[in-house]
């Protein structure tokens, strides 16, 4: 059990921006959403959308700035997300069950160095030359082989594979024969990478994830790829020889091999991009085409 005066109290510690109206000292029994409130709960309101008046009676909410509700209690952020999710870490994450650092049937190579406080699930396979920085946490049943480079504050969550030779072959005698890989794959810091992702070495150089980069699930990043800071791809195949500028975010698309998308570029939902899209714009469709600037902040 928790109450306002501690929340309050934590968000000050974290600097965030905000303001409390609360009639009196409110306890909180955990947290709930919105449109499945339980009495005595914290909630998160980003936007009065789902509000209506039957709403029942809120025990305390923390609200997006400019959102005006008829609440008696109520912290009031101008980041209301980070927020929320903040307090959830630190009064509401469930306790877990202290484990060994290195988890069951996972393979460590001689050449592999970790860095500290690196946490590794089960049934994981790590060989090569293979370097984790300090604080990653990498989940259960991931590969990472040949030459791997990983920064500090990572995630790597289950069933992703790193490092493996990407599709590349060329003809010989009426037939395809595959082409062997001897770039690797190098990741920045704080780069949190979904489960089902995979990450190809490069033919030559190497594939490159830039610091603060978020992946979703099911991606796919070929062969010598460069991924700028803090650009967010979500359920996207990039093939060979793409290069995605800094802070571009691309959602359910495909990228065409060879094509760069520009920085602070938008890729909409279902795209497929077959030529390159400048910088700052919003590109949708199949072909992608682009529709107007990106003005999102």
């Amino acid at each position: 059990m928790t109450d306002s005066k501690q929340i309050a109290a934590f968000l000050d510690g974290k600097k965030e921006e905000y303001h409390i109206q609360v009639k009196e000292e409110v306890q909180i029994n955990g947290f709930s959403s919105l449109c499945n409130y339980r009495t005595g709960t914290l909630t998160w309101i980003k936007s009065a959308d789902r509000w209506h008046d039957g709403m029942p009676e809120i025990a305390l909410a923390i609200v997006q700035e400019g959102v005006e509700l008829p609440l008696p209690n109520q912290i009031i952020c101008k980041n209301s997300k980070r927020a929320f999710f903040s307090v959830l870490e630190r009064f509401f994450s469930p306790q877990t069950d202290e484990e060994e650092p290195i988890g069951r049937n996972t393979v460590i190579g001689a050449h592999v160095k970790l860095g500290k406080n690196v946490r590794i699930g089960h049934n994981c396979s790590i060989t090569g030359d293979v370097v984790i920085g300090d604080d990653t946490v990498i989940s259960d049943n991931v590969v990472i082989k040949n030459r791997v480079r990983i920064g500090k504050r990572c995630t790597i969550q289950a069933l992703t594979m790193i490092g493996e030779d990407g599709f590349g072959s060329y003809e010989e005698n009426g037939r395809s024969v595959m082409i062997k890989h001897y770039g690797g794959v190098w990741i920045g810091d704080d780069v949190f990478i979904s489960s089902h992702v995979d990450i190809e070495r490069g033919t030559i150089e190497d594939t490159y994830i830039g610091n603060g980069v978020k992946i979703g699930p099911c991606t796919l990043i070929a062969h010598n790829n460069r991924i700028g800071e803090n650009v967010n791809l979500i359920c996207c195949h990039l093939y060979g020889s793409v290069s995605v500028e800094d802070n571009a975010l691309v959602v359910g698309s495909i990228i065409k091999n060879q094509c760069t998308v520009g920085a602070n570029s938008l890729i909409g939902i279902g795209s497929a991009v077959l030529h390159d899209i400048e910088a700052g714009k919003v590109a949708v469709g199949m072909p992608a085409r682009v529709i107007r600037d990106n003005d999102t902040k």
